[in-house]
Protein backbone atom coordinates (compact mmCIF):
# COMPACT_ATOMS: atom_id res chain seq x y z
CA UNK A 1 0.00 0.00 0.00
CA UNK A 2 1.58 3.46 -0.85
CA UNK A 3 1.57 6.46 1.92
CA UNK A 4 1.08 9.45 0.45
CA UNK A 5 3.26 12.53 1.70
CA UNK A 6 4.55 16.01 1.12
CA UNK A 7 7.74 16.35 -0.48
CA UNK A 8 10.09 19.62 -1.11
CA UNK A 9 11.92 19.18 -3.70
CA UNK A 10 14.05 22.48 -2.53
CA UNK A 11 15.45 20.47 0.22
CA UNK A 12 14.52 17.00 -0.02
CA UNK A 13 12.64 16.50 3.18
CA UNK A 14 9.30 14.42 3.69
CA UNK A 15 6.34 14.08 5.67
CA UNK A 16 3.49 12.13 6.10
CA UNK A 17 0.77 15.24 6.96
CA UNK A 18 -0.20 17.40 4.78
CA UNK A 19 1.53 20.95 4.35
CA UNK A 20 1.35 24.08 2.86
CA UNK A 21 4.46 24.90 2.94
CA UNK A 22 8.31 23.28 3.65
CA UNK A 23 8.94 24.10 7.53
CA UNK A 24 12.10 23.32 6.66
CA UNK A 25 13.12 25.67 3.72
CA UNK A 26 10.10 27.90 3.83
CA UNK A 27 9.31 26.95 0.17
CA UNK A 28 5.88 26.48 -1.16
CA UNK A 29 6.43 24.13 -3.89
CA UNK A 30 5.75 21.00 -2.29
CA UNK A 31 4.72 17.84 -4.20
CA UNK A 32 2.13 15.13 -3.19
CA UNK A 33 4.33 11.72 -3.51
CA UNK A 34 3.56 8.03 -2.52
CA UNK A 35 5.91 5.95 -0.35
CA UNK A 36 5.71 1.87 -0.31
CA UNK A 37 5.37 1.37 3.32
CA UNK A 38 8.19 -0.51 3.67
CA UNK A 39 10.42 -0.30 6.94
CA UNK A 40 11.69 -1.72 10.29
CA UNK A 41 10.40 -2.09 13.83
CA UNK A 42 11.91 1.05 15.87
CA UNK A 43 10.27 0.45 19.38
CA UNK A 44 7.23 -0.67 20.27
CA UNK A 45 4.50 -1.05 23.19
CA UNK A 46 1.85 -3.61 23.70
CA UNK A 47 -1.36 -2.06 24.20
CA UNK A 48 -3.74 -4.37 27.37
CA UNK A 49 -6.15 -1.70 28.34
CA UNK A 50 -7.18 0.19 25.42
CA UNK A 51 -9.15 3.06 24.87
CA UNK A 52 -13.26 2.08 24.74
CA UNK A 53 -13.32 2.74 20.64
CA UNK A 54 -9.93 0.12 20.88
CA UNK A 55 -11.23 -2.13 23.46
CA UNK A 56 -12.52 -4.89 21.08
CA UNK A 57 -8.43 -4.89 19.61
CA UNK A 58 -6.69 -5.64 22.51
CA UNK A 59 -4.60 -6.25 23.21
CA UNK A 60 -2.77 -4.98 20.42
CA UNK A 61 0.81 -3.55 19.59
CA UNK A 62 2.00 0.38 19.24
CA UNK A 63 4.97 0.71 16.86
CA UNK A 64 7.44 3.08 15.99
CA UNK A 65 8.47 2.77 12.42
CA UNK A 66 11.48 3.23 10.42
CA UNK A 67 10.40 3.61 6.86
CA UNK A 68 12.86 3.24 3.86
CA UNK A 69 12.26 6.55 2.69
CA UNK A 70 13.62 7.85 6.32
CA UNK A 71 10.00 8.78 7.98
CA UNK A 72 9.56 7.63 11.35
CA UNK A 73 5.86 6.51 11.92
CA UNK A 74 3.42 5.16 14.76
CA UNK A 75 1.38 2.57 13.58
CA UNK A 76 -0.61 -0.52 15.24
CA UNK A 77 0.23 -3.70 14.80
CA UNK A 78 -2.94 -6.77 15.79
CA UNK A 79 0.05 -9.64 15.37
CA UNK A 80 0.89 -12.33 18.16
CA UNK A 81 4.75 -11.28 18.28
CA UNK A 82 6.56 -8.36 17.47
CA UNK A 83 10.48 -7.43 17.69
CA UNK A 84 12.58 -4.52 17.74
CA UNK A 85 14.16 -4.36 13.98
CA UNK A 86 11.23 -6.81 12.35
CA UNK A 87 10.63 -6.11 8.67
CA UNK A 88 7.35 -4.61 8.55
CA UNK A 89 4.96 -3.02 5.65
CA UNK A 90 1.65 -0.67 6.22
CA UNK A 91 -0.93 -2.91 4.94
CA UNK A 92 -3.75 -0.12 5.27
CA UNK A 93 -4.89 3.57 7.05
CA UNK A 94 -7.85 2.53 9.37
CA UNK A 95 -9.39 5.91 11.04
CA UNK A 96 -6.27 7.85 9.77
CA UNK A 97 -3.90 5.45 11.60
CA UNK A 98 -1.41 3.19 9.86
CA UNK A 99 -1.57 0.06 10.35
CA UNK A 100 1.20 -2.62 9.44
CA UNK A 101 1.75 -5.85 9.05
CA UNK A 102 5.03 -8.37 8.79
CA UNK A 103 7.06 -8.84 5.52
Amino acid sequence: MDIPTAYCPTCNKRWTEDKQFCSSCLSDELEKQPIAGQGTVYSYTKIHAAPKKYAQDAPYFVLLVDLDEGLRITTKYTGDTIAINDPVVVSEIQDRAYVVSKR
